[in-house]
């Protein structure tokens, strides 16, 4: 099946009689589950982390947005003009009299042009201008005349324009980009934080749902005891042995244990949903109806003496929240150079040259304009510089603070981080003791309900006692197996507090590329 080769494995292969079941008998199916596993699952699966995956990609093109104003742009301008203008002259007619002179003019224009902003702030813009002219009436008595009617008129004109203060230099152009691709770090940065923070769900709730299994297991061998306790006292009830009355307590705790069976399955059913909830299992694999079998037991290997300042260091280099504060910083940085920038007078060379000729067709106007028959070139400043200039002055100051804010922040969060380092390790070291302590109490509560139970068998004892005893064995059990599951749990707080991600390969970035 499809779902035991994503496992590799792991899923545990239902018999013949389940193969053929339909989907709704799901649930009779198990999937076999190690850490390893489940981890994988839930960082392929799980919606908050596909949701943060989306971070990237949307600040992905804002980076491009911001390239994008250095693309050329093409285009044309196409144009029809007709003008009639009142006569300001007359003109002498064949027979002596005089009437006035209209000037009319029919015009075309096409205009193909590029323009482009460059990296230095900088921009040009050329422009190819093509126009067609008609011109009526001519003046007469020879005074002049059209060169040519209709008039064809060929320009190559080029401008640019280059900022020398504001608005100048490679840096500052390129600082959109750079803000774009920060952000674009940042949200990378919050996907590793939201895989961290899965993974240890997952751990928690894995090893949670492995306590409830084990714990489950020890109420019902506690419910067993107290059953074979019970059979072995109506033994000696009938044999004259035992009173009557000695019965009614091994029943009562039969159904008091009975009543934490129920209460422990229970417990493992919400335990494994909410495993469920964060693997978040394809539908293929039969989503919530199947049933989850947890395969790794919590181990207890006591780590060597851990060094606070080594998970500091580690922590500072690796946590992606350091890191995103790192690069908001940056980004800060780099916007208060920007509003430095601004303060700045503008000034602004520009430069205009233009090729022009004309013909009696298009054909000889293009042909024309390699010989240069007219042309014209400008070169100039432009300066300003706003009175008082408080906008840009009040915008640098915003900027400043800002990042004085941002770095205050990061000092904050440095302090937060020593103290979840430091009280990981504190959780480490206590859940240590708590499970040497719990082992040792296991076995002494183990021994103190043999010795309970062979005094009974000589009349030393009641059965209150035995059944108490029995009682603090099961209760000493499920204490040693919380403590070992909070002990792997603590392991796996360490790593998450530290920024370590474990069965997961994931790439890391620290800058904005």
């Amino acid at each position: 099946m499809a779902f035991l080769l994503f496992l590799g494995g792991a899923m545990s292969r239902p018999s013949h009689a389940q193969s053929a079941a339909s989907p709704g008998n799901a649930e009779d199916r198990e999937l076999e589950l190690t850490l390893a596993n489940a981890i994988r699952l839930a960082v392929q699966h799980n919606l908050d982390i596909e949701r943060e995956r989306f971070g990237p990609q949307i600040a992905r093109t804002d980076v491009e947005t911001a390239r994008a104003e250095f693309d050329p742009v093409v285009g044309a301008e196409a144009s029809v003009s007709q003008t009639k203008r009142l006569p300001t002259t007359e003109f002498q007619q064949g027979d002596g009299t005089f009437a006035p002179q209209t000037p009319f003019s029919k015009n075309g224009e096409l205009t193909p042009l590029l323009r482009q902003k460059v990296i230095t702030g900088g921009s040009y813009e050329l422009r190819f201008v093509n126009t067609r002219q008609n011109i009526s009436p001519t003046s007469s008595g020879n005074i002049s005349r059209t060169i040519a009617d209709p008039r064809y008129e060929s320009s190559l004109e080029l401008s640019f324009t280059q900022p020398l203060l504001r608005d100048f230099g490679i840096e500052f152009n390129r600082s959109p980009i750079r803000r774009a691709e920060k952000s674009e770090a940042i949200a990378r940065q919050r996907v590793l934080q939201a895989i961290l923070d899965v993974v240890f769900q997952v751990q928690e709730r894995y090893w949670e749902m492995v306590f409830r299994l084990q714990d489950l297991d020890a109420k019902r061998e506690s419910q067993k005891l107290a059953e074979d306790f019970l059979a072995e006292n109506k033994i000696r009830v009938e044999l004259g042995t035992l009173a009557p009355i000695e019965l009614v307590q091994a029943e009562t705790q039969v159904k008091l244990r009975e009543e934490e069976v129920i209460v422990a399955e229970a417990a493992v059913r919400e335990a494994e949903d909410a495993l469920k909830e964060v693997i978040n299992i394809p539908d293929m694999l039969g989503s919530w109806n199947i049933r989850l079998k947890p395969t790794d037991k919590p181990t207890f290997e006591p780590i060597s003496a851990l060094v606070v300042e080594d998970q500091l260091r580690e922590a500072l280099v690796k946590r992606p929240d350091i890191i995103e504060s790192q690069l908001s910083i940056e980004s800060r940085e780099i916007a208060r150079d920007e509003a430095m920038n601004q303060r700045l007078p503008r000034l602004d060379l520009e430069a205009r040259g233009s090729l022009n000729s004309f013909g009696k067709d298009a054909g000889e106007a293009l042909s024309d304009l390699s010989e240069i028959n007219g042309y014209q070139w400008v070169f100039g400043l432009q300066f300003e510089y706003p009175l008082g200039n408080r906008a840009a002055k009040n915008n640098l100051a915003r900027r400043k603070l800002e990042l004085r804010q941002e770095l205050v922040a990061q000092r904050r969060l440095q302090l937060s981080i020593v103290r979840e380092v430091r009280q990981a390790i504190r959780g480490i070291e206590t859940a240590i003791k708590r499970v040497e302590v719990t082992r040792a109490a296991t076995k002494l509560a183990q021994t103190q309900l043999d010795a309970e139970q062979e005094k009974f068998r000589l009349g030393l004892s009641t059965s209150f006692r035995v059944l108490e005893f029995q009682s603090d064995l099961t209760d000493a059990r499920s204490s040693e197996v919380q403590a070992l599951s909070d002990y792997n749990v603590e392991l796996g707080r360490l790593d998450l507090r530290t920024g370590k991600l474990r069965y997961v390969d994931y790439p890391t970035q620290t800058n904005g590329g």
